[in-house]
């Protein structure tokens, strides 16, 4: 018997299998009152005690698989803040979002505003534990990707013909803003042929979706919606055959939403994981999407990693059985191209989510940052010498105290008030002592601002920018892997199509690949034609990646606002970049040469 099943209730082995664990102190588990409120959340529950501490339990599950730590808290006051801030980081270790529960007898003990994100007390009659493990389980599904693509409830096979796999190598452009696809239709009622756009979740989250406050998978998910009916219009007004591919989606829950719009193929991407995982969650997703009638592209190799791996082609051992053990319409390789964008999709919605904690609510986080104040100059004032009975340690408590039965966000009933009021009766001698509390307090505030400011850099950081350069494929790997594909009815894709020469990709119709997708010369082209018809410095003085995201998505909503009405008669730089498009992209992939007309145009 292990050491966690020897100290497992009767009770928690009768929870359901997939329900996350509680990991409770058995001070607590043995109290009257809070026992029945633990049982009543149908969690799995560990007993840590003296044997199995918290620490060890939590070292032993699996961090996704834990919904909260409940233990008692000994203390009350001020000193009940250091004590619980020294458990939380001790809890804390490995996952800095795992809730915590602190069981208090009498209310007054600790104040629960005056605690952090994802922390609480449990006191006699609660009824909010079951709100609170909602909104840790929703933070939990953002931050844990093993928690999102469990495998799939997947809904009725509609009736429906399998739509064609592929005809001839076709080219697929980034959808960066939605005013792009109006070119892109042009492009295919030009030409004749079919176009492909693609959009990635990262994409449509940070360069389309209006708002994220509904959570990052209710925001791509509109964005597809909108996308679809876009493209449906657009086809139908221009004769088009413009095709919407959604790009390397990692979890179930977004190739669904795409396939729900009505996309007409899906790239499940389970390329940063081993292959064996790689198999298993591209095999599900396809699953699901073949009820839509969708086509399927799953990626074996590195294109996106960062780091080292990024330079790491894909070997034909591996695609051989990546190949034999999925069944794909497209399989996309690592052939030695770049790819310039992060589509970390996953990570972001880590981070929304430490960004959602962090966020403002009110008098709330002015009290917990208030708190954590008193505490430390409490601590300062103990290591000066000043006993717990000095006019300066009864000072510090009666201002938390104040501040806590405020609960006000204004100036006269906030935490400004209580000080400000305070100035008027010390003693002169006791205002520096006001002043460090303040500064302390401001410090807190003013670190979490600075950590939502990185956390937001992250999630729009993007690779520094270089001089452009080709890259060299390797034209042995791409007809080796297009020859392991050869009679089974399936295609390579290209990624980075904008690192390959106008040779290299007039070459790859005669491989035998399906698709080449373009992604950042193309958005750069666009925004270049668009600056020669409105023109803009969207150069910024700053290097943060975040002020030159909301530059250039500024610039693009601003001049393209009507972009819709355009349709009967596109301004001028919309013909000239479709020209682009068709010269530097299309073409090359029909196997034309510089010399000879493209689409009937010198």
């Amino acid at each position: 018997m292990s050491a966690l099943s020897a100290v497992l209730p009767g009770a928690a082995l009768r929870r359901r299998t997939d329900a996350p664990h509680a990991v409770i102190s058995a001070e607590v588990w043995h109290t009257e009152w809070a026992r029945p409120l633990l049982e009543e959340l149908g969690l799995r529950t560990v007993i840590a005690d003296e044997r199995l501490t918290a620490e060890r339990v939590l070292d032993t599950l699996a961090a996704q698989s834990v919904a909260f730590v409940c233990e008692e808290l000994p203390v009350s006051g001020l000193a009940a803040l250091t004590w619980v801030a020294r458990r939380i980081e001790a809890l804390r270790r490995d996952d800095p979002l795992l809730g915590v529960v602190f069981m208090v007898e009498d209310p007054r003990a600790l104040d629960p505003r005056a605690l952090g994100p994802l922390v609480r007390t449990l006191t006699p009659g609660d009824t909010d534990l079951p709100a609170f493990l909602e909104e840790v389980r929703r933070v939990r599904r953002e931050v844990h990707w093993e928690l999102r693509n469990r495998r799939p409830e997947l809904p009725a096979a509609p009736a429906g013909t399998r739509p064609e796999r592929w005809s001839g190598t076709v080219p697929n452009f980034n959808v960066k803003h939605p005013s792009m696809l109006l070119p892109y239709a042009l492009l295919s009622a030009r030409t004749g042929r079919d176009v492909y756009c693609e959009i990635s979740p990262q994409e449509a989250l940070l360069f389309v979706a209006d708002s994220g406050g509904r959570g990052p998978l209710a925001a791509v998910a509109e964005v597809f919606r909108t996308l679809q009916r876009d493209v449906d219009r657009l086809n139908s007004a221009l004769g088009s055959r413009l095709r919407l591919h959604l790009d390397h989606a990692d979890d179930y829950e977004v190739v669904r939403a795409a396939c729900e719009a009505g996309f007409d193929s899906v790239m499940v991407d389970g390329s940063g994981r081993t292959l064996h995982q790689n198999v298993l969650f591209t095999n599900a997703a396809t699953e699901l999407a073949r009820r839509y009638d969708v086509l399927v592209e799953g990626e074996i190799g590195c294109i996106d990693s960062a780091g080292l791996r990024k330079w790491s082609k894909t070997t034909t051992g591996d695609f051989t059985r990546f190949v034999a053990d999925t069944d794909l319409d497209f399989v996309g390789a690592h052939i030695g191209q770049f790819h310039s964008f992060d589509y970390g999709f996953a990570a972001t919605r880590r981070s929304l989510a430490e960004i959602g904690l962090l966020d403002d609510r009110a008098v709330g986080d002015d009290l917990h940052a208030f708190a954590e104040a008193c505490a430390r100059v409490e601590g300062a004032l103990t290591d000066a010498g000043l006993p717990a009975y000095s006019a300066e340690h009864r000072l510090v408590a009666a201002l938390a105290r104040q501040a806590m039965e405020a609960g006000g966000a204004d100036a006269d009933t906030g935490v400004d008030g209580v000080l400000r009021a305070a100035r008027a009766r010390v003693p002169v001698f006791q205002r520096p002592l006001l002043d460090v509390l303040e500064k302390e307090w401001l410090e807190r505030r003013l670190a979490k601002s600075r950590r939502k400011a990185e956390l937001w850099d992250g999630v729009f950081a993007t690779e520094p920018a270089r001089e452009h350069r080709y890259a060299a494929i390797d034209h042995g790997l791409v007809r080796a892997l297009t020859g392991v594909l050869r009679g089974t009815g399936r295609g390579l894709v290209v990624h980075g199509g904008s690192s390959l020469s106008r040779v290299d990709l007039a070459t790859l119709p005669a491989h035998g690949v399906a698709r080449v997708n373009f992604g950042s010369g193309v958005y750069a082209d666009y925004l270049e034609a668009l600056r020669a018809h409105l023109p803009v410095d969207l150069k910024s003085p700053s290097s943060d990646g975040t002020w030159k995201h909301v530059r250039r998505m500024s610039y693009l909503a601003e001049a393209t606002r009507d972009w819709r009405s355009w349709t009967d008669a596109p301004p001028s730089f919309v013909d000239t970049f479709v020209s682009r498009l068709e010269r530097c992209y299309a073409a090359p992939l029909r196997g034309r040469t510089p010399a000879e007309p493209v689409g009937g145009r010198s």
